[in-house]
């Protein structure tokens, strides 16, 4: 089964600093770098190098830079058959990394706000047992859009509820699994408690919730039935933690579409996000397909 990554693609500009700037502060940068970016072809990527079959569909601009994004997806491993060409300047974030490897980032993502998923015609490509996967770059009528159609048509969906902004009616989109972060998972449901914001996303969408907690884990359940379940992190000396949580993401769908276990396919993803923790970066910051085939040659033995 393949994975159908519906989202956002560009070029992030990194900045390391020893620490943030404060209000009205300019901070001379230790180092900087552009390379490609956005959730959805953070999540693409991580997908394709944990074994599946992806396709990313996006949208890019009219000018240069769409060049450059294309070529970056094609040397990666991933088609561009997905992507659209928009009116547009192409989507691009700036992404500043401190001592301690946290970050904050702001975006320009005109072409994530004005892709509609219907004009790709990704549905097409789309059969029974896939797995769709959404983030929260798009608006959030074409995100609920896309997961029901992806329901309609017998796919699994995953929505990373991220960026969360106002938007917190993407879950209306009824995705059988979501997943947010601790402070995204408190917006949505109010509870301060993990476990609580667990069981509060699986009782609104009738389905499995997972909430990422950094360095502390993530907990989870696969139902409103079931009763959360917590996982520690792996241990990892973090230098950026911006891709973290779309390397978890990825590799969570990729071992659906294959067939794995819920648990058995967070376990594989928590590892994961711990790898892309210690390296710079966004795209590409997770394990490689080289680290995945030891990973699942150790879990044989």
């Amino acid at each position: 089964m393949a994975v159908h990554v519906v989202g956002n693609v560009g070029l992030d500009t990194t900045f390391r600093l020893a620490r943030f700037p404060k209000p009205g502060e300019t901070l001379n940068a230790s180092g900087v770098g552009v390379a490609l970016g956005g959730k959805g072809a953070n999540q693409a990527l991580a997908a394709l190098r944990a074994g599946a079959e992806v396709t990313l569909w996006s949208a890019v601009g009219s000018d240069a830079e769409a060049a450059v994004v294309r070529r970056g997806l094609l040397d990666a491993g991933l088609c561009d058959r997905g992507l659209l060409v928009l009116p547009l300047p192409t989507d691009r974030s700036a992404v500043l990394v401190d001592a301690d490897g946290e970050n904050q980032i702001a975006s320009a993502v005109a072409c994530a706000l004005a892709f509609d998923p219907v004009s790709s015609r990704w549905f097409e490509r789309a059969q029974g047992g896939d797995v769709l996967v959404l983030q929260g770059n798009l608006t959030p009528n074409a995100t609920r859009a896309a997961l029901r159609t992806g329901r309609a048509l017998g796919l699994r969906t995953i929505l990373n509820a991220s960026p969360l902004g106002t938007h917190a009616d993407m879950l209306d989109g009824m995705p059988h699994v979501v997943v947010v972060n601790r402070v995204e998972g408190e917006t949505l449901t109010g509870e301060h408690a993990p476990d609580r914001m667990v069981e509060a996303l699986c009782g609104r969408i009738s389905g499995a919730a997972v909430v990422t907690l950094g360095a502390e884990g993530f907990v989870f359940a696969e139902g409103p039935d079931e009763r959360p379940r917590s996982r520690a992190a792996h241990a990892a000396r973090a230098v950026d933690t911006s891709g973290a949580g779309d390397v978890f993401c990825g590799t969570l769908a990729a071992r659906l579409s294959l067939g794995h276990g819920f648990e058995p396919a967070l376990r594989l993803a928590g590892w994961a996000a711990a790898i892309a923790v210690t390296r710079a970066g966004t795209f590409g910051c997770g394990p490689d397909r080289g680290e995945f085939q030891t990973w699942y040659e150790r879990e044989r033995t």
